[in-house]
């Protein structure tokens, strides 16, 4: 991915709170019957539903094993990318993509940190277990995961993960829809491939987009990064709660295009 993702919820009153704690118990979801695949990239390919996209840009990405940019985001092996075009939400931070990473040679490339990634994931799948406070993701970011919600394993034909919605921050950024994500991160059952899906995705209950005055509104810049944590872990259990259908696109559109996929 070649756009790192930098990643105030509008509420009736201002809220504030905590970060990212274990889910109590990890879901796992029924897979539906799917109609046949209709997208084939390389060794990727899925069925994708007309309301997400009409076509797909499929781009084999040449190995990157060096980088005067000391950031492991710049650090990767030939892989697949596709993006999903004419998706239907624009001017976010996240691309609608899909990338398919050969582990052992990405292992190879960042030794300290592609190892743990693989760990940590199939940990997570395996009993819902944390190392930290973060869920899995790549490739890597030289941003801080600000939080996840509404987590949950999915299986895809010949292999498993975690789909969650993230936002990524550079800063202690404002929650909003423009910045906020869906993301599937799974292995194959063989362990050659990690499967990695961004798809940007809204919810009524957040703003439309970060253009807000700063600092937000009945904060000052101190009360903000003194309340951050507070304000975020708010956000986060309001949309756990929020209902499947309540998103845009909805989690079962988006939880349908991972069930889909196959990687040969």
């Amino acid at each position: 991915m070649r756009t790192p993702l930098h990643l105030i919820a509008l509420f009736a009153v201002t809220i504030m709170t905590s970060g990212c704690n274990p889910p109590d118990t990890l879901t796992q979801i029924s897979v539906p019957t799917l109609p046949l695949a209709n997208v084939t990239c390389n060794e990727l390919s899925f069925y994708l539903d007309p309301s997400l996209g009409s076509d797909c840009k499929c781009e084999t990405v040449p190995e990157n094993s060096t980088s005067d940019i000391p950031m492991d985001i710049f650090i990767y092996p030939t892989h697949t990318e596709l993006t999903i075009q004419n998706y239907p939400l624009t001017h976010t931070q996240a691309e609608p993509m899909i990338i398919i990473y050969p582990v052992d040679r990405f292992s190879e490339l960042l030794p300290d940190v592609l190892p743990r990634h693989v760990s940590d994931l199939e940990s997570f799948i395996s009993d819902g277990a944390l190392s930290g406070l973060l869920l899995p993701f790549l490739p890597p970011q030289p941003l801080t995961q600000a939080f996840f919600s509404q987590e949950t394993v999915l299986s895809f034909n010949g292999g498993q993960g975690i789909r969650y919605i993230t936002q990524y921050n550079e800063f202690d950024n404002v929650i909003t829809n423009r910045t906020i994500f869906y993301t599937y991160q799974g292995l194959t059952d063989d362990g050659m491939y990690w499967v990695t899906i961004t798809l940007p995705i809204s919810n009524p209950i957040l703003l439309p987009d970060d253009y807000i005055p700063w600092p937000p509104e009945g904060y000052t810049d101190e009360s903000w990064s003194k309340n951050y944590d507070s304000y975020v872990s708010e956000v986060k259990d309001a949309l756990d709660a929020q209902a499947p259908g309540s998103f845009s696109p909805t989690l079962n559109i988006l939880d349908n295009l991972v069930y889909s996929i196959s990687v040969r």
